[in-house]
């Protein structure tokens, strides 16, 4: 498709050119040789190199105003005619979509209407904005459109890439040359007649736009791109002072014969970002799209493939940053409802790998293990320098046998022998039906015992575990660090429904020390036992 329309030729008369003719006849035609210095000669002669077979372009014509009425009826087409360099993916569905979309409401008379689109980023949506300015040019009696970003020279960049629309030979064949009626041609400014009216395309920033009035004319299309940065969005001054100039200063600034406001961004992870606050009001109308749809595809397989999505989301992850990636990515806005933690000041983890722990233990958070069940999650804790570290983590959905089984593969691989259970309504028996598979398998010295909340909320309790995480007083170890910053940063603490299982093992940690810090010391006679072909070694228990 790129390369379709490159070669598009003829005029503005019935028919256009496309030369896709084979361009082999480079190739310099050698008389045979006739003396020996002939031969030498032709032995010391550079020949020109044949095109390669995938540059061979042959020759096809088209009616130009069937072209015409392609280009402003296909969005593949569009882009093929005027981006034949970087064109390479048809758009997906949902681009389509948003796309049918704009053009709805481009051609409504005297309109105000107020659209907010939020693509993820990385997905080409500044892409489609151009192909809309260059749509609305062509296709539309809009005579000023106005082109708002974070800066005027991101502004003056998305509009010179417009003017490259315009002047690509393939537009210009179809539909004229835009620089035959150029009255004004500035980096932020070009003023031009065309198309059979005055066309004004102006780039800015909303700070500066106010009472803007250029050949009599007031904006009739206005679009703001990207214009809150993500240092912006994490000052809610800023923010706040930002959407105020937007709505204030710019919107103010429309025709009073119609103007379509078009609002393109994504969510940022704080509560200030625009996209969000304009979710939530009923006077915009929303098209709101993630990067991976609700199937579980990516939004555009061929431009971002699923698995490049995943390990772009495992790097944000590993580096304590999900948020971003949810909030930029999927444009999930409830990415940072917990900002009671900042990953990028929690101490550094400094256990030596090979360091003996002071000692060890195991909390289980129980849960069923129906389908609409929550995980059950088991930790495996070690002590180091009096401190609780989370050095192992298992969670998915276990039956009470299973849960029992795991929980007894992480004890006798660890050398561990206190399990502690939270023990709330039917997980009470846990503990009870751990000792009794323990005394039918022959596994001695271990203990099960029952932990409770102590009448606290599960979400005071978590959010003083944050407390402990972000003081150092609590540490997990980089393998883990990932499922539990994942479920940190999915946090609301004005929700009684997170997915908490891990946090839970959190709020234990330090209450497993005052309780049973006197059997959490590995100790004892030592007696091999073998389980599951796991061999460890006994100890006498305490209890």
């Amino acid at each position: 498709m790129a390369s379709l329309f490159s070669q598009l030729g003829g005029s503005d008369s019935q028919e256009v050119q496309i030369d896709t003719s084979n361009s082999l006849s480079s190739i310099a035609s050698v008389p045979e040789p006739e003396t020996s210095n002939q031969l030498e000669e032709l032995q010391n002669l550079q020949l020109p190199q044949a095109a390669p077979p995938e540059e061979t372009i042959t020759e096809a014509t088209f009616d130009s105003r069937q072209v015409h009425d392609l280009a402003k009826a296909d969005l593949d087409f569009l882009a093929g005619l005027v981006l034949p360099a970087i064109f390479r993916y048809c758009f997906p569905p949902v681009f389509k979509s948003v796309w049918t979309w704009l053009v709805s409401y481009i051609h409504k008379p005297r309109d105000f209407s107020q659209l907010a689109l939020g693509l993820p980023r990385g997905f080409g949506k500044t892409v489609l904005v151009k192909l809309f300015v260059f749509y609305c040019i062509m296709f539309t009696s809009r005579k000023f459109i106005l082109v708002l970003a974070e800066n005027q020279t991101k502004a003056n960049n998305i509009v010179a890439d417009i003017v490259d629309m315009l002047e690509e030979e393939n537009v210009k064949k179809v539909f004229g040359d835009w620089k035959v009626g150029v009255e004004t041609d500035r980096q932020d400014l070009k003023k031009f007649g065309f198309r059979g009216r005055n066309i004004i395309l102006m780039a800015g920033t909303v700070e500066v736009i106010r009472g803007i009035t250029l050949k009599n004319e007031r904006p009739d299309v206005m679009i703001f791109d990207d214009i809150q940065s993500r240092v912006v969005a994490e000052s809610m001054v800023q923010s706040e002072t930002l959407e105020r100039e937007m709505v204030g200063t710019a919107m103010k600034a429309k025709s009073p014969h119609g103007c379509l406001f078009i609002f393109v961004g994504n969510m940022y992870p704080t509560k200030w970002s625009i996209l969000r606050r304009l979710k939530a009001n009923p006077n915009w109308i929303k098209f709101i799209a993630g990067g991976i749809l609700a199937d579980g595809t990516s939004l555009w397989e061929e431009l971002q493939p699923l698995e490049q999505l995943v390990r772009e989301f495992e790097n944000d992850l590993a580096a304590g940053r999900p948020e971003i990636f949810f909030s930029e990515v999927l444009n999930d806005e409830n990415a940072s409802a917990n900002n009671h933690i900042d990953f990028a000041k929690l101490p550094a983890y400094s256990i030596p790998p090979n360091q003996i722990p002071a000692g060890n233990f195991i909390i289980i958070d129980p849960s069923g293990f129906k389908k609409n069940s929550d995980d059950t999650a088991i930790g495996y804790w070690e002590v180091h320098d009096a401190k609780p570290v989370l050095m192992g983590l298992i969670s998915k959905k276990l039956s009470p046998g299973d849960t029992i089984r795991t929980a007894l593969q992480f004890a006798l691989t660890h050398n561990c022998r206190l399990v502690c259970i939270e023990a709330v309504a039917y997980q009470a028996t846990l503990a009870y039906w751990f000792q009794f598979i323990c005394a039918q398998l022959g596994i001695i010295g271990i203990e099960a015992v029952e932990l409770h909340p102590g009448g606290f909320s599960k979400n005071s309790r978590i959010l003083a575990a944050f407390k402990q995480y972000q003081a150092g007083e609590i540490l997990i170890h980089p393998d883990v660090k990932p499922e539990v910053h994942l479920q940190i940063s999915q946090f609301n603490p004005l929700k009684t429904d997170n997915q908490d299982d891990i946090l839970d093992l959190l709020t234990y940690a330090h209450k497993v020390l005052e309780l049973y810090g006197e059997y959490v010391i590995n100790y004892g006679t030592i007696v091999l036992q073998e389980h599951d072909s796991a061999t460890v070694e006994e100890f006498n228990s305490p209890f």
